[in-house]
């Protein structure tokens, strides 16, 4: 019975120790990132399919918003109307690895649940270049993805 106990103890013990360590906390390179994502609305202006076809957007697109909450929502718009919000659907999201390079996004609409992963490939107060994938592009590098080239607008009040 000592012996199993002891075993049992070693094996806790080994356990705990492999488990990598969290604070809690976030640095300033993974802070400046969600800065830039959140701080505003994110306009689709151009977008190539996974045949290379190429399609650009000069005023009605789809607009995304990431708030610092873990929220967010999309929503069909325009560049000439900042107030042009239809079919808005709301998600959660989050980044899926240390980095901060690949965001997951999450929710439902009248159909059903939906995910999908965005590959930042270029983050600047102006622009959002990302990779869009079905499944998280770190681990299936090699899946049909669409690259979206997005414009920032300073972002407004959320949807109400």
């Amino acid at each position: 019975m000592k012996g199993s106990v002891h075993f049992f103890l070693t094996l806790c013990g080994l356990f705990l120790l492999s488990c990598e360590g969290r604070t809690g906390y976030i640095d300033d390179s993974q802070l400046s990132r969600v800065s830039e994502l959140t701080g505003s609305e994110w306009l689709v202006a151009w977008y190539e399919d996974p045949l290379g076809q190429v399609e650009t957007f000069d005023d009605k697109t789809s607009i995304y918003r990431f708030e610092s909450t873990g929220k967010g929502w999309s929503a069909y718009g325009s560049f000439s109307d900042a107030a042009l919000r239809e079919n808005v659907r709301n998600f959660h999201w989050t980044f899926t690895s240390d980095n901060f390079a690949v965001i997951y996004m999450t929710g439902s609409q009248d159909w059903g649940y939906w995910e999908e992963y965005w590959l930042i490939e270029r983050l600047t107060p102006d622009e959002l270049w990302i990779k869009h994938a079905a499944q998280d592009p770190a681990i299936y590098p090699n899946q049909d993805s669409r690259r979206y080239r997005l414009k920032a607008r300073k972002a407004t009040k959320g949807i109400e």
